[in-house]
């Protein structure tokens, strides 16, 4: 007997990432960095799906309601800088400036001044056709992300995702669609004479920094929608899950020191930073 599900139908539940940053003298962070899941199993007759998380990978992977993220960099999280980046791979600093301009800038070590963390996903279903997959998006529906937000931090911030270590298709969003007033608002990057506007951050190469588009994408276009009992998918996954291969997610949160609203006001800010993925099924049609 034929048959066919639609693919909103089977959707697993939202798995939250809780981050808590505390700003101080434009350097910032870090409380409680934990993730967590109310697991759930989609099922009918001899079919299953399940979203799973844990804190490390491999023959390790154990999947629990509460996984921390395990911290990546070894550097110190207590305090740091505003860095800029176009790919997640090499960041750039200024390590000083003049007549109130980031003129001079220094590849980032170590993974200094910015937040590197990791948990592990994986899907897990039995009874679906062959070449079936669970795509992964963001949930905000309970309002999580960038939730208890306190002055501008969120405006100046970024968020990074890499998915499976694939460093050449990095995710970076902005998680804030407003931007702060004029007067909380600086452009002082300069490169080879000529001002960064806003839409625009550094990169890197063996030439040394160069200004490119900012690459980040705002979260709502990775970000499923609920309204009157449908729900609503974006164009995009975050990605494509086989099932039984478990995925490694890094996560980067960082201030972005070309953004204007990088300035003096997101001092001593303080924001709950909430991310929740959602998994939906990408079924195959079988018989």
């Amino acid at each position: 007997m034929k048959k066919t599900f639609r693919t909103w139908f089977w959707a697993v539940t939202t798995l939250f990432a809780v981050l808590a940053f505390t700003f101080a003298t434009l350097a910032w962070f870090t409380a409680n960095r934990a993730v967590q899941t109310n697991t759930a199993t989609a099922r009918t007759g001899d079919e299953t799906l399940e979203l799973q998380i844990s804190s490390s990978g491999g023959s390790s992977f154990k999947s629990v309601e509460t996984a921390q993220i395990t911290q990546v960099n070894q550097t110190n999280s207590e305090f740091l800088l505003p860095v800029s980046t176009a790919d997640l791979n090499s960041f750039v600093y200024a390590p000083f400036t003049k007549d109130g301009k980031a003129s001079a800038f220094k590849k980032v070590d170590d993974e200094a001044n910015y937040y590197h963390g990791r948990v592990y996903l994986r899907a897990e279903g039995e009874g679906w056709p062959d070449g079936s997959r669970m795509n992964l998006y963001l949930d905000q529906s309970d309002g999580l992300l960038g939730d208890a937000a306190d002055g501008y931090l969120l405006n100046a911030s970024r968020l990074g995702l890499i998915f499976g270590g694939d460093t050449s298709n990095p995710i970076i969003l902005r998680l804030s669609e407003s931007e702060n007033p004029e007067n909380a608002q600086v452009y002082n990057t300069e490169v080879n004479g000529k001002l960064l506007g806003k839409n625009q951050v550094l990169g890197y190469n063996e030439n040394g920094v160069f200004a490119t588009t900012d690459p980040s994408v705002l979260v709502s276009d990775y970000t499923i929608s609920f309204t009157n009992n449908q729900m609503t998918l974006p164009k995009s996954a975050l990605l494509s899950m086989e099932f039984g291969k478990i995925y490694a997610v890094d996560i980067y949160f960082y201030l972005e020191g070309c953004d204007p609203d990088c300035s003096e006001s997101v001092q001593f800010n303080e924001a709950n930073l909430h991310l929740a993925f959602y998994g939906v099924l990408d079924q195959k049609e079988g018989n």
